[in-house]
């Protein structure tokens, strides 16, 4: 089906570095993608062509392969030392057309036969140009999978190391304190023989040492590096969406995401704050049809960041909206129902508050918020929430 410059709309499509030493074919073919939506960068040589990928980013490059001072093929080992996935497209006339063959064997992306046809060359732009989104989403992800996998560990490195603490301290100091009170206790009452006050003093010693072990703990959980951060809220949002988008688009919903202008920074540990807003949105997005909107926002509050979680999907029952939050609950049948409970606490560390309002039919929002600062009040507040 042949594609019409009407059918692209105004909407730039992709930046094309357009490559040729005639000045009128260069012209014809820049004037051309420009009529399809594309943004060009017209080259009359590949050293200009170069210069220009070192300050820009582009998304392919388009050019011919006989020219002088460097041809086409050189301009393409080049392209690829910058950018082993940036695809370049090459356009030859017949005489060149082995040229052309060996250019593919070089990873060349296509190549167009002079003169082409305006459908054949948008036809391989836009392959050219999927196929570097298609990349570019990939090594983002991945990037993005790898950093959440190293955070996940120093996490759970973390939480192990404060669950240790907390057992050794349980387990330990209790009975070492009774053990080096019963001790000197008996030693204050009477004198004994060598063998046995040989024996307690050697009891009241491993005592003390074992309270040190404690000590040497809590010191230890005290000055180590915590997870939080000064940092802004958006950029942990945007983080959460960009590992749903691919979720919501499969099932053929609009994916929102609207950011406050301004950053929004907040004492955040942020890797666990994303896995609660990852679940929250994977929700929305299990209860909303095909054709539905999932709406993201942040906004700012004079005291607070806030972030929003909105869907149009089934709603939630009102005799169940105030028992989502309570551990194995769930109206899933292969659920354990500690996604929310978890959420509730992941957000209960960050000093925050989060509240859901619900309309069965129409749809369901989460709104939490949380302190920009932690002050003495909200401290107090979050002790006494916890007591």
């Amino acid at each position: 089906m042949q594609t019409t410059a009407n059918e692209t709309g105004a909407k730039k499509k992709g930046l094309i570095v357009v490559v040729d030493d005639d000045p009128e074919v260069l012209s014809f073919t820049s004037m051309l993608l420009s009529e399809f939506g594309y943004e060009t960068i017209p080259c009359g040589k590949a050293e200009d062509a170069l210069d220009c990928l070192k300050e820009c980013r582009a998304d392919m490059v388009l050019s011919d392969i006989s020219m002088p001072s460097v041809s086409g093929i050189e301009l393409l080992e080049r392209v690829h030392e910058l950018d082993p996935d940036l695809p370049v497209i090459l356009m030859t006339g017949y005489t060149d057309f082995d040229k052309a063959v060996d250019a593919v064997k070089m990873r060349a992306f296509d190549f167009i036969l002079k003169p082409f046809k305006p459908e054949h060359l948008i036809r391989s732009v836009e392959k050219a140009l999927v196929y570097a989104r298609l990349l570019r989403t990939e090594k983002d992800y991945r990037h993005l999978l790898e950093e959440f996998s190293r955070e996940i560990e120093a996490l759970v490195a973390e939480r192990t190391m404060s669950l240790l603490s907390l057992t050794i301290a349980d387990k330990i100091r209790n009975p070492a304190t009774v053990i080096g009170l019963i001790c000197k206790k008996i030693l204050e009452g009477r004198e004994e023989h060598g063998t046995l006050r040989q024996h307690l003093d050697t009891i009241i010693s491993e005592a003390e040492k074992l309270d040190a072990i404690v000590q040497q703990f809590q010191s230890f959980l005290k000055n180590r590096r915590s997870l939080f951060l000064y940092e802004d809220i958006n950029t942990v949002v945007q983080g959460a969406v960009s590992v749903t988008a691919g979720e919501a688009a499969e099932k053929g919903l609009e994916c929102r995401l609207t950011l406050s202008e301004c950053p929004l920074k907040i004492n955040v540990e942020k890797n666990l704050l994303q896995v609660a807003l990852i679940h929250v949105i994977r929700n929305a997005i299990s209860a909303t049809p095909c054709g539905g909107t999932v709406t993201i926002a942040t906004s700012g509050e004079p005291d607070a960041a806030v972030v929003t979680i909105s869907d149009t999907g089934c709603g939630i029952a009102g005799e169940n909206l105030d028992r989502i939050f309570d551990p194995f609950f769930s109206t899933k049948e292969y659920s354990f129902g500690m996604g929310l409970p978890l959420v509730r606490q992941i957000v209960s560390e960050h000093l925050g508050e989060i509240a859901v309002e619900s309309t069965p039919g129409i749809g369901t929002t989460f709104r939490i918020r949380l302190p920009l600062r932690w002050t003495d009040k909200v401290l107090e507040a979050a002790a006494s929430a916890s007591a």
